[in-house]
């Protein structure tokens, strides 16, 4: 902005991220993480055999498995939830921020060719989403226009439907409240 251009930020929402997070393809991927013996063992215990069930009225569930979450109030959590992600970055052309369940994209509008780059970016996050099981909610899903007047419009595809990315003048960022 400093030079003069705009710049088009969009901000992802995942469905339930910490909740959904498949375990068997979280523990897949740790593999290529060149994490140490004993911290694949530990990861490993933390996310298998898990059970739950659920209290309505006095009345118990039966136990069931749990193949999906990790557990959102746990230290190990959001480091998992982030190992499990790790790796989108790498895919990016434009900027990108991400932490735990929250990520940014954005880019510098200088010509009509910057927004086509996001857009291939929110493709690739799409195709992404699709590929892992970690879905966007795209209702939660916002766009910022700072400082340009360019008719720039994004989509994401969720559910194998075309969900246009609804523009916001306030947004929280990553825990900072951007105006």
């Amino acid at each position: 902005m400093d030079e003069g251009n705009g710049v088009d930020v969009v901000y992802l929402d995942y469905r339930k991220a910490f909740d959904t997070v498949p375990h068997q393809r979280l523990l897949t991927k740790r593999k290529g993480l060149g994490l140490g013996v004993d911290l694949m063992k530990w990861t490993g215990s933390f996310l298998s055999n898990r059970l739950m069930r659920v209290m309505v009225n006095g009345q118990y569930s039966s136990w069931t498995v749990v193949v999906s979450g990790v557990l959102q109030g746990s230290v190990l959590g959001p480091l998992l939830c982030l190992l499990f992600v790790n790796g989108i970055p790498d895919w990016i052309k434009t900027k990108i921020r991400m932490s735990a369940d929250d990520t940014k994209i954005w880019t510098q509008l200088s010509c009509p060719e910057d927004a086509v780059k996001l857009q291939e970016d929110l493709d690739m996050l799409s195709n992404w989403s699709a590929t892992w099981l970690l879905k966007f909610n795209p209702l939660k899903c916002k766009l910022m226009h700072l400082r340009h007047n360019m008719d720039t419009r994004y989509y994401i595809i969720h559910d194998n439907q075309k969900w246009d990315v609804q523009s916001a003048h306030l947004e929280k960022d990553l825990g900072v409240l951007i105006v």
